[in-house]
């Protein structure tokens, strides 16, 4: 039977209205419940099932793999940093090193994922790729000032790898895995203070240090410390780059240790 909407001198009242929004949702109600004798509820529209992802632990492979693959993402960071043209004769070798160095580290973790019997992730990190590294990659090619954006992003990105690896190290189990990891946290952490000693030669400790507040300069940018605080931080990384937009900001972002969306489980592959 269809529902007719009743009219009045004035034409269709309130009343009505809801009257008639009454027949409208019991009828969607009904078309939602099951049809003959069926405990399962009706669906409404064709979507498909959502997919459901593989069980995966996060243990000792999950995480190398993970670390492994953070290598292969400063690798692309730093090579995008180099093909800017934005840094100096001096810097220029020395952002070639640390891109051998992770190249070198990579390869190492991806032995060890071997020798424990699964496949090396010998990529970047697709969640990172796509979520921090080319929105930060981005920047430059607008920036306002190239060089600042480019020491910038690479002593960030040193100093979060630097975390990243001394997070993992609490998280596997294995003593002689944890050394491997520690002690490639280590030179990263070493890169972190070598390009803030270069962004900023006339300051060595942070103002945490002397019980003052970390905070931004004049135009928005975080300076960078080559000693930022007594012990090694797990917290983000704070970068602020790139030329400001129509409000005065510019592009933020905070690169976190790794969590749950950017463990390489063991189903995926490169």
């Amino acid at each position: 039977m269809n529902a007719r909407l009743p009219t009045s001198a004035d034409g269709i009242t309130r009343r009505h209205l809801l009257q008639a929004g009454g027949l409208v949702s019991l009828g969607a109600l009904v078309a939602a419940c099951g049809s003959n004798g069926s405990d399962n509820p009706g669906r409404l529209g064709v979507a498909p099932p959502p997919a459901t992802l593989p069980d995966a632990d996060v243990d000792d492979l999950a995480l190398i793999r993970t670390a492994q693959s953070l290598e292969h993402t400063a690798v692309v960071m730093h090579q995008a940093i180099v093909d800017t043209g934005a840094l100096t004769g001096d810097e220029t070798p020395l952002v070639e090193r640390m891109i051998a160095d992770h190249t070198a580290h990579g390869e190492m973790l991806g032995s060890l994922a071997t020798e424990m019997g699964g496949e090396a992730f010998a990529c970047a990190n697709p969640f990172l790729i796509d979520r921090v590294i080319n929105p930060i990659v981005d920047q430059f090619a607008e920036s306002d000032d190239p060089h600042r954006d480019v020491m910038l992003a690479a002593q960030a990105i040193e100093s979060w790898l630097g975390a990243s690896h001394q997070s993992l190290i609490s998280r596997l189990t294995q003593g002689e895995l944890r050394r491997s990891v520690g002690q490639i946290g280590c030179v990263e952490h070493r890169y972190a203070t070598v390009l803030a000693r270069l962004i900023n030669p006339d300051e060595t400790f942070s103002p945490s240090f002397f019980g003052e507040p970390v905070e931004r300069d004049g135009e928005g940018f975080w300076t960078p410390y080559a000693i930022p605080s007594t012990y090694g931080r797990l917290s983000g990384t704070d970068l602020v780059v790139g030329a400001p937009n129509e409000e005065g900001g510019r592009f933020s972002i905070q690169l976190q240790t790794p969590a749950a969306n950017t463990i390489v489980y063991d189903y995926q592959s490169c």
